[in-house]
């Protein structure tokens, strides 16, 4: 009984010891598993037994494809057979290394680590393999590399300015017999300094201004924009900005600042100099040659032409009292302050003027001036959800020239381009700020008339109808008889809930009014489903 008893103890004994050492394995597992680092534990002939999953992160190999392969087939592949037998006698020797070197991940990529061994042995302090921690330092060898490149160029720099240092104190010890000269000198560079932080400010509130300009949408914001910017540039100093008509005959007052905004009179390109010449123009006092604009301004002032895509877009007038000292002390970096700011409002205008045009080619009839097709699709189906919504009244007036082949046979095809212009004068002449005027294709013109119902529609086309037979026209000095229409109106819905039938109402009212004898107005008339 003592017997069994001693070995039941001792078998309790085994029993613990291999299970606290089942314990410990698993502890020394996940401390391995969860270390950060990449871990990799060869045998003496560099074959892997351990591969953690920071080691597969690293390289790209899993556990699984790392298990029982030797270096030479994951990550030391690309070394020649000399570097390979120094690892494995390294591994022999059992000798602990720190290096950085360079692999190939499973994917091609080459990434540069940092390796630190460290011999492994067994219980009888044996050498059975080796364990390596890598680290990744590419990113830390890039960044070392550009610190270095940095370093050199910046020891490059400070090595020309203490060269230029040196150079200046030299011409300054030179040049320095009392010590007035020597305050001078300071004052001087002082205002170096403010100068150069003036023209940094400058530039970075011209730079901005250049941002809203390139935002803007409307020409209006711009020039509030280069009011606002040039009253901050030139503090105290008046100036103005005009730019040219469409017409190019005339420059038209946009923008003033320095002073309360008063209305002022346009005037036309012959009566700057600048803009004569092509080039800034400035006076610096009130003998000199004046503009003829510039009459009644200040003495001393400078006009320079703004310019843009290839062409003179407007002028840029600043008056600038040159004779005071003081004031010309202060303005010192007006030239070129002027001239940055036309470089910028130029571009910026001329870009305006392009979307402008762009806007007007896509949306209207480059003939008549009115709205196109596409445009009045557009604006009908909007409308008719406004008339779901508000239950508000819409109508549609169809026109229709009456004989317009005659005037282009007759009278020749510019006429006739002339007669159907002047019929869209008319038009929009009589028609309310939010009708909606089309040119609907060839001769056949539409008034989409919002919140407008039958009655009050018939009423505007009958007066558009009279002011047409009232119209007295004169091409190329030759009178031309005054044009009639036909007219065919509905009213949405009642003429048609598909935007469609109610066009066709019109359009049907139109025939009718052609077929009734021309000049006359129709209106639809309603269907009635059964």
């Amino acid at each position: 009984m003592r017997m069994v008893k001693t070995d039941a103890v001792r078998g309790a004994g085994i029993t613990g010891t291999r299970a606290l050492s089942e314990a410990r394995a698993r502890q020394l597992e996940q401390v391995v598993e969860q270390s950060g680092e990449s871990i990799v534990v060869k045998d003496m002939n560099a074959v892997v037994t351990v591969w953690n999953r920071e080691a597969t992160a690293l390289y790209g190999f899993t556990t699984e494809e790392a298990i029982g392969r030797s270096l030479r087939e994951l990550h030391a592949a690309d070394l020649s057979e000399a570097d390979y037998a120094r690892i494995l006698a390294r591994i022999r020797a059992g000798k602990p290394t720190t290096s950085t070197v360079e692999r190939r991940k499973k994917n091609g990529e080459i990434v540069r680590v940092l390796n630190k061994t460290t011999p492994l042995v067994d219980a009888q302090n044996r050498l059975i393999g080796e364990i390596t921690i890598a680290r990744d330092v590419t990113e830390l060898r890039r960044t070392e590399e550009a610190l270095r490149e940095a370093q050199a160029n910046l020891t490059a720099k400070l090595t020309a300015i203490r060269d230029a240092n040196r150079k200046l104190a030299r011409e300054v010890a030179a040049r320095r017999k009392t010590e007035t000269d020597l305050r001078d000198g300071h004052a001087k560079l002082e205002a170096s300094v403010r100068q150069l932080e003036s023209l940094q400010h400058d530039d970075q509130m011209l730079v901005n201004m250049a941002e809203l300009l390139q935002s803007c949408a409307q020409r209006d914001e711009a020039y509030a924009v280069v009011r606002e910017v040039a009253g901050k540039l030139f503090p105290g100093v008046v100036g103005r900005l005009y730019i040219h008509r469409e017409s190019r005959d005339v420059l038209e007052h946009v923008a003033t600042w320095g002073r309360e905004q008063t209305p002022e009179n346009g005037f036309t390109p012959d009566e700057c100099w600048a803009l004569r010449l092509g080039r800034p123009h400035t006076v610096q006092n009130q003998g000199a040659i004046r503009c003829r604009h510039a009459q009644g301004s200040a003495p001393s002032y400078v006009c320079m032409p703004v310019q843009g895509e290839g062409q003179v877009l407007g002028l840029l007038h600043l008056e600038l009292d040159i004779n005071d000292d003081d004031k010309a002390q202060r303005a010192e970096g007006t030239p070129r302050r002027l001239r940055a700011l036309v470089d910028r409002i130029g571009p910026s205008l001329a870009n305006l003027k392009l979307r402008d045009s762009l806007r007007v080619l896509a949306l209207h009839d480059p003939l008549t001036g009115l709205y196109n097709r596409r445009y009045m699709d557009d604006a009908l189906k909007r409308e008719a959800h406004r008339v779901k919504r508000s239950n508000k009244p819409l109508s549609l007036i169809m026109i229709d020239i009456d004989h317009f082949k005659r005037f282009n046979d007759t009278f020749g095809h510019d006429a006739g381009d002339f007669v159907l212009s002047a019929v869209a004068k008319i038009i929009t002449k009589n028609v309310r700020p939010t009708d909606i005027a089309c040119r609907y294709g060839g001769e056949e013109l539409a008034v989409l008339l919002p919140e407008a119902d039958l009655e009050c529609a018939m009423g505007r086309a009958e007066l558009l109808r009279v002011a047409l037979r009232e119209a007295s026209l004169t091409h190329r000095d030759q009178v031309l008889p005054a044009p009639t229409a036909s007219f065919g109106v509905s009213e949405y819905p009642a003429h048609g809930e598909n935007l469609e039938d109610f066009i066709k109402a019109s359009d049907r009212a139109l025939y009718r009014a052609k077929q009734g004898g021309r000049d006359q107005v129709c209106a639809a008339e309603t269907t009635t489903n059964t």
